[in-house]
């Protein structure tokens, strides 16, 4: 294994909710990381958090002496999502992933704890995923009301497979750190307290490997996704009145209630059939 400096906060690249630092090689290479810094709210992504991983991926990207990124987390959970509670969002919620998939640098997630809804695709997004034993892989889409569909649907299936994907979007089964494997939704399952070692592995075999071959590697892969990008209108043609449809706003009450919601009220039936 190489040696390795300590890791370094720089200044003014992060915020409160996401910090970026950069570590490097005593021989040469370095790594940006990116961490989740909301625990107190199981890492929930709101518009900062967001717009903090786009401008961290970016920088990284930009960054001649950085060989890979890593996205990581604070606390126990690597995150839930998009954060209900009515705080802001924000455009950068629909550019992280194509911003991941852009860089031409490596992305590495570091997961533990709960991985669901935005911040389950943004790793299945990154090239690698690394997760511990807690991890838990999953979507809420559809029970919470969530408007996510198109490309960052479809591209599940590129990672795990078309029946993986649609149970995993459709039926909002969690997996275990094991399933996820054996889908093909991370690369690899440690302990807990391994994975930021494991993390400096990938990172040291990256960083010996020639860096413009690593990015013509990426894009061509994310080639397979390409035809995707154009699959986003689906809600907008399907349900033009998404945001005031009584289901979505049924989900979004149950969850806040935490009850189990009911779709099939007469009201929603007489809707359906418009």
């Amino acid at each position: 294994m190489s040696e390795w400096n300590d890791w370094e906060t720089v200044e003014g690249a992060g915020s409160e909710v996401v910090i970026y630092e950069k570590r490097t090689r005593k021989q040469g290479g370095g790594v940006a990381r990116i961490k989740i810094n909301r625990p107190e709210r199981m890492n929930a992504m709101n518009g900062p958090v967001f717009e903090g991983i786009y401008k961290g991926v970016m920088l990284a990207d930009a960054d001649p002496t950085v060989g890979v990124t890593v996205i990581t987390h604070a606390g126990a959970h690597f995150g839930v999502g998009g954060d209900l509670s009515g705080e802001r969002l924000s455009p950068a919620m629909s550019e992280v992933d194509p911003m991941i998939k852009r860089s031409r640098k490596p992305v590495i997630a570091a997961v533990r704890g709960y991985c669901i809804g935005a911040s389950n695709h943004m790793a299945y997004t990154c090239d690698f995923t690394i997760a511990g034993e807690s991890a838990v892989f999953g979507q809420n889409g559809p029970r919470i009301g969530s408007p996510a569909t198109g490309y960052m649907m479809a591209s599940s299936a590129h990672v795990m497979g078309m029946k993986s994907a649609r149970e995993m979007w459709l039926r909002c089964r969690l997996l275990t750190a094991q399933e996820a494997l054996e889908t093909g939704l991370c690369n690899t399952v440690v302990q807990d307290r391994l994975v930021d070692a494991e993390v400096e592995k990938w990172c040291d075999d990256l960083l010996d490997l020639v860096p413009v071959c690593i990015a013509a590697g990426k894009q061509s892969f994310e080639s397979v996704d390409m035809s995707l990008q154009y699959s986003g209108n689906f809600l907008n043609m399907m349900t033009p009145d998404f945001w005031g449809h009584p289901e979505t706003w049924e989900a979004i009450t149950a969850f806040q209630e935490r009850r189990k919601p009911n779709f099939w009220t007469e009201e929603m039936i007489a809707k359906r059939r418009r």
